[in-house]
């Protein structure tokens, strides 16, 4: 006999589909005279609590940290405890002679089977079955190809150690900077994890720059050219040499006056020009964060939301594929059987509009880029979109309509182009014409939003006419002054893409270097924290206490201020996922042990509680959302309030705060309120130095951006 146990129970309908014969339904699994199928609903276990490790862990205390949890020791969820007790009847059963692990071909799905192995006691001979696409022929084929587990213990201690590192790491976070925070007054909890203080750091490090973004202009130059067959626009290509800002924009607007001048009635000729026909693709199959990303963009739902109607699509309806997948691409298998995918979803009203051919095969469908799952996409069961609700109804037809364009040809159009050098300068055009419509005449993309330094428009057929060796003339100029914008806050779809991409916000070239690697074989990420089933929790998390949502922006609270500003880079930043990462191929490949790297962590740990200071905090968390006292004088660099914290007084919306005690001296809020708004305080008397040396003095306000202050000395 032999036991299959797949990473969910829709999976196991499928192995049983693929095995064939005759299959009995039990309570929490299938039986046939030769096999029995019995599924996880992801990981049925989980570590006993702290304080069962140890007693002494049931108070939250520095002197306990760090937490020792490992090796792991399991209990059943108590979600799942049910199905817990199935699969341990199963897997003692006097009957079954080999163990089939069909978790997810990943290390979470290659984790999550051996860990009820493990709680369970399992003695058989273990095979691994690796299935990434749920279509008939694919499980089938899957099945016939097992391999023994042995191969993927590298797999499982690499998820292990990130599993068992994650809780230790919060556990012993959380509770180090909570406890501090207690000590000061705090009442709430301060949550610190692996990727949700990261996150955290995007959104705060994003609302700072916001604030202190500071307005200035830069500059672009146009030329006017006059040729034989055509009178066009042109854009001054920046050269190398120019004085300009990260960003490549000239900000100095005598220079390129200069520039203007010396081109302005100056002979022109076209150094380069070409035509060429070009074609755009339709986008791939959603997965989870990108469905996530354009639901948010387009009807407002969360990305909690999103998950959470996906799984009704799935589980209600069984109107899509695996929701929860990270991947875009599609399987050989899934291409066979579109036809008649195709013609059940065109058959249904509300595609009846479609125009599409099957014998297109996109570049979504490659089953060497499927991973764990393929793309999400509608199933046979079209569904009745009169029974669904207004969002399930909008989340099932974007799915639907994005499969779909996967048969259709691509939007064609035809690019000029042209280089104009005038003067040793270069400037450059660009036109473009459709000539097919193709899938963007019936699903139209989102627009992007145009960036600052936007080209201008030029008629195709005049760019179209040039030739190189053209002569013209520069018959005039014109200097465009530009406002700089200030970075954009996070909303829910732009923090989704973050999330995806974070390596793309990091300065360290190590850290950097380490997040792309993590993510070389993966073209929908660049250096990402968190998965598509976490993300959205790890959002919904931050919203409860150290971030909120105004007008669709997410803007730290004061709770979120502080925590992420009394945490060191280490935390805010990826860079534990990075050397995570690094450790754990070592860990993979077995040239590191698990045990190892928990040692490592638990000294790092220890390091970075050793020393940490939170002076800027609420005294509860119900004043985080505006209900702390505040100071009558608005903030003298932003206006916003500002509060009266236990060791500051600190602005709402931007750097600006001001130290309560200053000498040893704690200064009242009317003395904080004449400083503000007059400058500068009455004298104040019993300042003390640093010898003991008592002073009296008046404190000055020198910096309205910062609140620096310095001292006054009375006249003699």
């Amino acid at each position: 006999m032999k036991l299959y146990i797949a990473e969910k129970p829709t999976v196991a309908k499928d192995i049983v589909e693929a095995l064939g014969g005759n299959f009995s339904r039990r309570d929490g699994y299938f039986e046939s005279s030769g096999a029995l199928v019995s599924w996880c609903v992801g990981h049925v276990v989980e570590s006993i609590p702290p304080e069962a490790y140890d007693p002494a862990y049931k108070a939250w205390a520095l002197d306990t940290l760090p937490l020792k949890l490992f090796p792991i020791k399991y209990q059943p969820k108590e979600s799942t405890a049910k199905q817990v007790s199935v699969l341990k009847t199963l897997i003692n059963r006097s009957d079954v002679k080999t163990v089939v692990h069909c978790g997810d071909p990943d290390d979470e799905g290659q984790l999550l089977v051996e860990e009820i192995l493990q709680f369970s006691g399992n003695r058989h001979p273990v095979k691994r079955v690796l299935i990434n696409d749920n279509t008939l022929p694919a499980v089938q084929k899957s099945l016939n190809s097992e391999r023994d587990n042995s191969e993927f213990q590298g797999f499982y201690r690499k998820a292990l150690a990130r599993s068992a590192a994650d809780a230790i790491y919060g556990f012993s976070m959380t509770r180090a900077y909570t406890v501090t925070a207690q000590k000061n007054g705090f009442k709430g909890v301060l949550p610190v994890g692996r990727v949700q203080t990261p996150t955290l750091g995007l959104v705060v490090r994003r609302w700072k720059a916001n604030k202190s973004h500071s307005k200035s202009f830069f500059y672009t130059l146009d030329g006017l050219f006059g040729f034989a067959d055509a009178n066009l626009t042109a854009r001054f290509k920046t050269p190398d040499s120019a004085p300009v800002d990260d960003k490549g924009r000239v900000l100095q607007r005598g220079w390129i006056e200069e520039v203007a001048a010396a081109v302005k009635g100056k002979n022109a000729r076209v150094s380069a020009a070409a035509v060429k026909p070009r074609e755009r693709d339709p986008a791939l199959p959603f997965n989870l964060n990108k469905l996530q990303q354009q639901m948010s963009r387009q009807h407002g739902l969360s990305a909690a939301k999103t998950l959470e109607i996906t799984q009704q699509l799935r589980e209600k309806y069984r109107a899509i594929t695996y929701n929860r997948s990270d991947c875009s691409y599609l399987s050989d298998e899934q291409y066979a059987e579109a036809p008649e995918l195709v013609a059940a979803l065109t058959a249904s009203p509300a595609f009846s509009d479609a125009v599409t051919d099957t014998s297109i095969r996109s570049k979504a469908f490659d089953s060497s880029k499927v991973k764990a799952h393929t793309g999400i996409i509608p199933t046979r069961s079209i569904p009745d979109l009169t029974a669904m609700t207004e969002n399930e109804r909008n989340v099932y037809l974007a799915v639907a309509k994005q499969y779909l364009i996967q048969f259709m040809p691509p939007y064609r159009f035809e690019e000029a182009t042209a280089t104009i050098e005038v003067n040793d300068y270069l400037f450059n055009c660009r036109a473009t014409k459709e000539t097919d419509k193709g899938w963007e005449g019936w699903l139209k993309p989102a627009k992007e939003t145009a960036g600052d330094d936007e080209e201008p428009e030029s008629s195709f057929e005049a760019v179209s006419r040039l030739t190189e060796g053209t002569e013209g003339q520069c018959e005039s100029t014109t200097v465009n002054e530009k406002e700089t914008t200030p970075p954009k806050l996070f909303d829910e779809a732009s923090l989704l893409n973050a999330m995806t991409r974070i390596a793309d916000y990091v300065d360290n070239p190590e850290i950097k270097a380490l997040l792309r690697e993590k993510d070389k074989d993966d073209n929908q990420a660049n250096g990402s924290i968190g998965t598509e089933a976490t993300r959205a929790t790890i959002i919904e998390n931050l919203k409860k206490r150290l971030i909120s949502v105004e007008k669709g922006k997410l803007i730290p609270t004061e709770t979120g201020l502080a925590l992420f500003d009394a945490l060191p880079d280490v935390a805010t930043q990826p860079d534990m996922t990075a050397l995570w990462f690094a450790r754990q191929q070592l860990i993979e490949n077995g040239d590191l042990d698990v045990e190892q790297f928990i040692n490592e962590l638990y000294n790092d740990i220890t390091r970075l509680v050793s020393d940490i200071r939170i002076d800027n905090l609420p005294v509860t968390e119900s004043t985080q959302e505006g209900q702390s006292d505040r100071l009558t004088s608005p903030c003298p660099e932003c206006g916003k309030q500002i509060v009266v914290r236990p060791k500051l007084f600190a602005c709402t919306g931007c750097g600006f705060k001001i130290w309560s005690v200053v000498c040893e001296k704690k200064i009242t809020v009317n003395q904080a309120e004449a400083l503000i708004s007059k400058g500068k305080t009455a004298l104040i008397k019993g300042f003390k130095k640093k010898d003991g040396e008592k002073f009296d003095a008046a404190l000055v306000l020198k910096d309205k951006k910062t609140g620096a202050i310095g001292f006054e000395s009375p006249k003699k």
